[in-house]
């Protein structure tokens, strides 16, 4: 089959899978007010291959085959493709009007992470697994969403010291040829809309974790998963003034597994529960810095945003916006800095022959994003001004009654009439200041690994021996 069309890909999604949200089954995910927005922003992904810009950044050519398919699908077994990779998840953000299509980076990342692990170890069995895998998603030109954050219960505990053994997904049964899982994955974006659900622990094991050290992979319709998910907007909101590019966003699912029976061709690690931890850090070392790549296109659109507010307002001179101004550029340029470092210092993970961004400058990169996406988001508040959270809605714009005033008193500095402020505003209420938003920097700090997580990589990957050593011989205390 090899590359499909968007079309093709929303068809595929028809396939009686099992999804929820606010408490009423989907007869049909392309077509749910909320979850129609992630399938739309995911559909970017199928036009890539005919994006002037895009298409040989965004295609290659199987290696077994010869055909065409998605490049996300590479094996990253040369330096250049860590910078590869780097301008396929920005370019396809901004093919996306600034949002990643985000239905094939999370799965891969996962995929390349178990091929490092098993090539270490020596695990031929699961080596051909996932290389076998890989080709079928990439010959079939599917779509993948990552599950890897169990429910957890109680974090004090390990998976077998819990109230309940399915706080973590587990194998329950093993026959000759498959091997049965129940449990929860939760925040799992994209699962909804995605065609296939892959798995991987999420943390170090003990020998009595060993049935939770588990990873495979499934159709999203496969019988036992259920996916419940909560919206973050609706597709078309009547409150907002329309744009030319309607916003674009995901959502996430609680994602059950009740008795989901899996092929053994399809599990890439079964109770080596020793494994589970490299495994997890295999991951963190592909996806964070993917993590850090897609966020810059939307920095640099909120960055914006906030100069045209600072305009429309008529205070783009003044001497404190324009500090704010700084603050703004400051904070996307390191950003955009620091990944980029990460992309031209390759790394060969582990021996593996796979190769990462430096993984000390993603986490920093990625730990810069997160812990300073509030003041940046404070700064696009106070540039906007309170107009932000007050404007009148779009339905008042359509009445004929009060459209008059909004007219006579909405408009802004130079040449911003007051439908084209009002507009902006209406769109930077929905970056910082709704529902959407608070989702948003829920997700700055907690997608992709939290602060403690990229403090702790830090704290492994930083040459200290070197900084000790250097401050050693500089005092002279080894003399």
């Amino acid at each position: 089959m090899a590359l499909r069309t968007a079309d093709e890909y929303k068809a595929g999604l028809r396939d009686d899978r099992k999804v929820y949200i606010l408490g009423n089954k989907v007869p049909d995910v392309t077509e749910d007010p909320y979850i129609k927005v992630g399938v739309e922003t995911a559909a970017f992904d199928f036009l890539l291959a005919d994006h002037p810009e895009m298409h040989d950044l965004a295609i290659m050519e199987e290696p077994s085959t010869g055909e065409q398919v998605s490049r996300y699908f590479e094996v990253p077994d040369y330096p250049e493709a860590v910078a590869k990779r780097h301008e396929l998840v920005k370019g396809a953000c901004s093919v996306a009007d600034g949002a990643l299509p985000f239905v094939k980076d999370v799965g891969t990342d996962i995929m390349n992470a178990i091929t490092a692990v098993a090539r270490i170890a020596g695990n031929k069995t699961y080596l051909d697994r996932i290389t076998e895998y890989r080709r079928h998603c990439a010959i079939n030109d599917l779509t993948l969403a990552g599950a890897v954050t169990d429910v957890k219960g109680d974090r004090s505990k390990g998976p077998s010291e819990q109230s309940s053994p399915d706080y973590y997904v587990r194998v329950v049964d093993e026959t000759e040829d498959e091997i049965v899982v129940s449990g929860a994955k939760a925040h799992i974006t994209a699962s909804a809309y995605a065609d296939e659900i892959i798995v991987i622990p999420p943390r170090a094991m003990s020998e009595q974790d060993a049935d939770y050290a588990v990873s495979f992979a499934v159709p999203a319709n496969t019988p036992g998963i259920t996916q419940i998910c909560r919206p973050n907007f609706r597709y078309e909101d009547a409150g907002h003034f329309p744009t030319p590019r309607p916003r674009r966003g995901h959502v996430e699912a609680l994602v059950v597994f009740d008795n989901v029976r899996v092929p053994k061709e399809r599990v890439f690690m079964l109770r080596e529960w020793p494994a589970a931890q490299g495994l997890a850090y295999a991951f963190s070392a592909f996806h964070r810095f993917t993590a850090v790549t897609y966020k810059i296109p939307i920095l640099e659109y909120m960055t914006g945003l906030a100069m045209l507010a600072a305009e429309a307002n008529g205070v783009h001179k003044s001497s404190n916006i324009r500090e704010r101004f700084v603050n703004l550029i400051r904070y996307t340029e390191t950003t955009k800095s620091l990944a980029k470092a990460a992309a031209l210092d390759p790394q060969n993970f582990g021996g593996s022959g796979l190769y990462v961004a430096n993984t000390l400058t993603a986490n920093m990169a990625k730990l810069h994003f997160a812990s300073q996406f509030h003041d940046f988001v404070r700064d696009i508040q106070d540039i906007a001004g309170g107009l932000l959270v007050t404007q009148p809605t779009y339905k008042d714009w359509q009445n004929e009654e009060t459209r008059p005033y909004l007219e006579k008193y909405m408009g802004g500095a130079g040449e911003y009439n007051a439908e084209q402020r009002l507009k902006l505003m209406s769109t930077l209420h929905h970056v910082v200041a709704s529902d959407f938003a608070g989702w948003h920097e829920v997700c700055s700090i907690h997608a992709e690994g939290s602060f403690a997580a990229q403090k702790m990589m830090l704290l492994a990957e930083a040459p200290i021996k070197d900084y000790k050593s250097k401050a050693r011989d500089i005092v002279g205390l080894d003399g």
